[in-house]
């Protein structure tokens, strides 16, 4: 049947596509290494599922046949569907957003991925074929990134740890962690071993390079560990393949030689100096209590707690982030969407059923792959829960990504090829060959509706987003743009909150001098009005209140900016930025002793946060109460690190010195710049402002002395510094 064979064509060559997905970066898109990715892994899967979907009715042999990873896969789907339905944001946990592109919508299309692979690469040369495409993609990525260390391209997260076209230095080392498994795969599947050898060696050598110059410490671990995992199953339980075996304890020696030589030399300047080692070297109980997850895991285990059956939805960590955050986090990131371990999150996410599908999958993979997988052998059962170990370690300590998802449904689904049962779903259910044209008719009808409302409307939304952002970064506040913005909005997709969120992060651009009253007045209605539409949307999301109160204080409406802050800071109550935000607009209001008072319950939250002591400082200078601020200011730890720390913290912030000057505390603001100048001596605007601060004081010549250093120190300034001293030897003030 033709009709049958173009499916299968269709199908195939949509799945072996899928490897290349991770070298598509889209800068027309606001999440140029995300968003691009998941809609092109979207699109492709719709393509294959609707083509598998015939295919399925007029072939029995092409449904999905029977087993428990097929069950809990599937039971997976449906908690986390449960789960979408009684999320606090059940539209963002189906939907996600443009940052990260998950949700349920992903979870559907790995499981699409799944059914069709399973059953559609029916042959073992398919296999390898497809373990071969991606460990040739993984080469290419090798190669960039080598480009990347060469600094020849870009390392788009900045800093020295590669990233390849990932963008992220994390996602790149599980995607070489996974092409890593598969080469040895594909290795020990080599008909000569020996010729193998001659491709095998160059390829997992860069792989391991560019591992390696991520400085990912959970997937380096994780790698040794599966490979530890895979070795010591070889080693001792290995029967008939005794070439393996020997490579199998070679392998256990090389990483016990690698282990215990770097535990000899951990403490050496050759390990201090290397960006990569020394992340390994610093590993201790110490550090890990100045990392995020020291806080947020415990915050998690709360909001584990407070909803334990079913979770609080995909994307749904940002609430109970609010809810329980930690102020000792004020050094950390102060947007967490993720508890940073994957089985947590899904926990977050699924509840006690959405982990238990997630773990499901894992222990159901590993009980057919060694109980009932057929024509596997044992190195290569070994070699598979190496890698599942390997990714599993890794996956504790950082969240998963689509990349990964794609790596792990497709060994996955290689497992479930090898081992389901011959009996398919459905299988005695018959389809009549004359209406595959009415099946056929309505699978193409579905397809165009769902790549268009699902993937190309909200793509559109992106660009348009983009130009808009483009556009006021080269041109300027001006109506046009925000006309664009507006037509973002009104392809009403999940990529609105986002929208709106950037059209808000705007306001310092179309609230400012020198723009137009009217674009001012067409900005302030657009941003409040849609960032309304999004809090009533989402009434329990301190991140949209916070947005709100700074589009309404900026365009002066204060008092209602106050409203939407106290909102934010009941559903967030111990979050310093919020409370700064609140008692500024306190302090622009009028209300002075008010932003004192809540600045002083920030502080106390965290009194080790030296930006929280200085703002109550600051609080206390405007609130008159200059005695106080002093006191605040007096502090000092007795770690002399944090307390030079906190002594250059009070030298260079700004808010500090502008407060001074309000009251006109000169000689306060004289301490802060010569402290200034005895940090940064080779800054002359430091002494300029010395300068002139002397001349408020009415000390004249000292102002003078201090324009003659100028002279001596920056010659370059010499012309400029003689006009300034005439004018002052002349009675004026320059």
């Amino acid at each position: 049947m033709e009709l049958k064979k173009y499916l299968i064509w269709i199908v195939t060559g949509g799945v072996f596509l899928l490897p290349l997905i991770p070298f598509l970066v889209t800068p027309s898109l606001l999440f140029p290494f995300i968003a691009g990715k998941a809609f092109l892994f979207r699109i492709i899967v719709e393509i294959i599922f609707s083509a598998w979907i015939i295919l399925a009715l007029i072939d029995e042999s092409y449904r999905p046949r029977r087993s428990w990873i097929l069950w809990t896969f599937g039971l997976f789907v449906i908690f986390l569907g449960i789960s979408a339905l009684l999320a606090e944001n059940s539209f963002k946990a189906f939907w996600s957003n443009f940052e990260r592109m998950e949700g349920l919508i992903t979870i559907l299309h790995l499981f699409g991925y799944f059914l069709v692979a399973s059953t559609v690469l029916a042959k073992e040369k398919l296999w390898e074929r497809l373990f071969a495409v991606n460990v040739g993609a993984s080469v290419v990525m090798g190669f960039y990134g080598l480009l990347q260390l060469a600094g020849k391209l870009t390392i788009n997260q900045g800093g020295v740890r590669v990233d390849g076209t990932l963008g992220n230095a994390t996602y790149l080392a599980v995607y070489m962690l996974f092409n890593i498994f598969f080469s040895i795969f594909l290795f020990l599947r080599s008909k000569s071993r020996k010729k193998g050898l001659y491709w095998f060696i160059p390829v997992v050598f860069l792989q391991l390079y560019i591992l390696y110059h991520t400085a990912t410490r959970g997937a380096i671990l994780g790698l040794i560990g599966g490979l530890i995992v895979f070795g010591i199953l070889v080693a001792f339980r290995e029967r008939h393949d005794k070439t393996v075996k020997k490579i199998a304890i070679g392998s256990l020696l090389a990483v016990a030689i690698v282990v215990v030589g770097f535990l000899a030399i951990r403490n050496t300047n050759f390990v201090r100096n290397s960006q990569v080692l020394a992340r390994f070297a610093t590993l201790s109980p110490a550090e890990i209590k100045t990392q995020g997850r020291y806080f947020i895991w415990p915050m998690a285990l709360k909001g584990i707690a407070e909803r334990p059956v079913f979770g609080w939805g995909q994307e749904g960590f940002n609430f109970v982030f609010n809810k329980y955050y930690n102020p000792q986090l004020f050094a950390q990131e102060q947007w967490f969407d993720r508890a940073h371990s994957t089985p947590i999150d899904w926990f977050i996410a699924g509840g006690v059923f959405g982990f238990a599908g997630y773990m499901g999958i894992f222990f159901f993979t590993l009980f057919y792959l060694w109980k009932k997988g057929r024509d596997v052998t044992f190195a290569e059962k070994s070699l598979i829960t190496g890698l599942l170990a390997g990714y599993f370690f890794h996956n504790l300590f950082v969240f998963d990504n689509l990349i990964s998802y794609i790596q792990f449904f497709t060994v996955v689904s290689y497992v479930h090829y090898k081992s389901a049962s011959q009996k398919t779903v459905f299988e005695n259910i018959k389809y009549p060959h004359k209406r595959v044209d009415v099946a056929l008719a309505l699978s193409i009808l579905a397809l165009v509706s769902v790549i268009y409302f699902a993937n190309i409307k909200p793509i559109r939304a992106g660009q348009t987003l983009i130009v808009a952002l483009n556009s006021l970064q080269r041109q300027g506040a001006s109506v046009d743009i925000l006309k664009s913005f507006k037509k973002a909005i009104d392809y009403n997709t999940f990529g609105n909150t986002e929208i709106r969120e950037q059209l808000s992060s705007s306001v310092p651009n179309f609230i400012a001098d020198g723009v137009p009253n009217e674009i001012q007045q067409a900005y302030f209605s657009l941003a409040s009005e849609e960032l309304i539409k999004q809090v009533n949307l989402n009434p329990n999301d301190a991140r949209h209140y916070i947005f709100l109160g700074s589009v309404l204080v900026r365009a002066g409406q204060i008092q209602e900016g106050i409203v939407a802050y106290e909102k934010a800071r009941s559903l967030s109550p111990g979050k310093q930025s919020i409370i700064f935000d609140l008692a500024s607009a306190y302090v622009n209001s009028g209300n002075l002793k008010k932003g004192q008072e809540l600045l002083k319950e920030a502080h106390e939250l965290a009194p080790e946060f030296n930006a929280a002591r200085i703002l109550y400082a600051v609080g206390s200078i405007y609130a008159g109460d200059i005695d106080l601020a002093d006191e605040i200011l007096s502090y000092r730890p007795s770690d002399q690190d944090k307390a030079n720390a906190f002594l250059t913290a009070v030298a260079f912030d700004e808010r500090l010195l502008e407060a001074w000057v309000r009251v006109k505390r000169f000689d306060k603001i004289l301490t802060i710049l010569m402290a200034r100048i005895s940090l940064e001596p080779t800054n002359s605007t430091h002494y300029v402002s010395l300068a002139a601060s002397y001349l408020e004081l009415g000390e004249r010549q000292k102002s003078i002395e201090v324009l003659e250093e100028i002279k001596a120190r920056f010659p370059e300034r010499a012309e400029e510094m003689d006009f300034f001293i005439s004018e002052i030897k002349a009675g004026r003030n320059p």
